[in-house]
């Protein structure tokens, strides 16, 4: 199956190598922040070499193009034969707060066209990133817990254009026997992020702690000391997006919650400096002032049960495995000797 792949960041990248790990063919799709056609000087390709390990020009078709542009998106995934869309791209929240036009083009129109080439080339499946921003603070009810059933409730324009495209994928579904199966990630974290903070996630504190300390950089400051965070390891993610491929949507169309471990962030503060005693790390109690847009919706108690049943979805990182992962990642990319896996690093089988 060749798989029609926009938006090429930190997880998109994640999902790139899982795509051909598994054996299928991968056409890029996006800005990849150059003009044209050919895979020339383009920055998002090279960071995708970076997180590979080299070779991803002979590995895949590269077609630059606006999301916002269905003439485009349709003729690369008509020319190259795409049978399923797995859609990244997305302006995060920050950045779509700051610039609402901006975002409602990228955000809305770029899924809603993702979906249209789909139903034009009868396609076999849809797998698309939404978020856990179409919840916030009323979501949880008297359990605490948010599910996926659970109200929606956006606490800035992303998340309210998260919804707009699940409203879209129900239509879709119905209008053009689409499936299609959005997933709502929590904090998602790995080696590569620090490479892409620039985007406007809002929580670059966590990308600094498991890189800069890594590489021999410090002092860093962690806030949030006092809360907790569902450690979703990049790679448990982009697996679960991958076996959704396959996964047949009963009702033509579903939305799940994807989370991690769910972990005090003192103790991941605790375990990172147990890996690298000589980094100084200060944690701090007191919450991070927040930007426009941003949100503390990581710290969500979460249910990933429906995930779980429909394509299988299993977290085999612990916050312990996946930190590890990461700041082994970081120091062998910057030449550094990788550490010794201690016993709870262990990725589960």
């Amino acid at each position: 199956m060749t798989v029609l792949v926009t938006g090429v960041g930190f997880v998109g990248g994640h999902a790139v190598k899982e795509l051909l790990a598994t054996g299928r063919d991968v056409v890029l799709f996006g800005y990849l922040g150059g003009t044209g056609d050919a895979a020339g000087e383009l920055p998002e390709v090279d960071y995708l070499d970076y997180l590979i390990g080299g070779g991803l020009r002979d590995k895949v078709k590269i077609v630059v193009g606006d999301v916002g542009d269905l003439k485009q998106m349709t003729k690369a995934a008509e020319d190259n034969g795409a049978r399923a869309v797995m859609h990244f791209a997305s302006m995060l929240p920050g950045t779509a707060e700051a610039q609402p036009w901006l975002g409602a083009h990228v955000n809305v129109m770029g899924t809603a066209n993702a979906f249209e080439v789909a139903a034009r080339l009868e396609m076999e499946k849809v797998v698309w990133a939404s978020s856990s921003s179409v919840f916030g603070s009323r979501s949880a009810g008297p359990t605490g817990v948010v599910s996926d059933q659970s109200m929606y409730d956006p606490p800035n324009a992303y998340g309210a254009a998260k919804i707009m495209g699940e409203r879209m994928a129900r239509a879709y579904a119905r209008k053009h026997d689409l499936n299609i199966t959005g997933v709502r990630p929590m904090r998602v974290y790995g080696f590569g992020e620090h490479v892409k903070l620039s985007r406007g996630g809002g929580s670059s504190w966590l990308s600094n702690l498991l890189y800069k300390p890594a590489v021999g950089e410090s002092p860093v400051e962690v806030p949030f000391g006092r809360r907790s965070l569902g450690f979703l390891y990049v790679e448990d993610l982009v697996s679960a997006m991958v076996s959704a491929l396959d996964f047949k949507e009963p009702e033509g169309s579903g939305n799940y919650l994807i989370d991690g471990d769910h972990r005090p962030i003192r103790e991941a503060v605790e375990f990172v400096r147990r890996l690298l005693p000589e980094a100084q790390i200060d944690l701090n109690d007191d919450d991070l002032p927040l930007a426009p847009g941003a949100t503390l919706n990581f710290e969500m108690k979460t249910d990933s049960s429906g995930a779980t049943a429909a394509f299988g979805y299993r977290a085999r990182h612990s916050m312990e495995a996946g930190v590890f992962k990461t700041i082994n990642g970081n120091r062998i990319h910057a030449g550094l000797p990788a550490l010794e896996e201690p016993p709870e690093a262990a990725v589960r089988p």
